[in-house]
């Protein structure tokens, strides 16, 4: 896959003095942008799972009315599931 960004003049001076800066010499411009593309993607991706956290323990009541129950674990981390599937395992434990 080749992925092209176009940056302005500004962005671009930017973008070079901070390579200059971070980019050990042993490493490639390629393998460097590389890197930084999918630090970038892995960054976003966190960003975005703390985002669904934090809706899912705002919204619980909002998710539960259609069929999405949050379960909260000891980590305070939440799940999504189905209320069904809660109900069954809930059902299952109880015997």
């Amino acid at each position: 896959m080749k992925i092209q960004i176009k940056l302005s003049k500004d962005e671009a001076e930017a973008f070079k003095n901070f390579s200059n800066v971070v980019k050990p010499e042993e490493i490639s411009d390629d393998d460097f942008m590389k890197t930084i593309f999918v630090t970038g993607c892995e960054a976003l991706n966190q960003q975005l799972a703390q985002m669904v956290q934090q809706y899912a323990k705002e919204n619980q009541a909002e998710l539960e009315s259609s069929g999405i129950t949050v379960v909260e674990g000891e980590d305070g981390q939440v799940q999504l599931m189905e209320s069904e599937k809660v109900e069954t395992t809930e059902a299952v434990e109880e015997a």
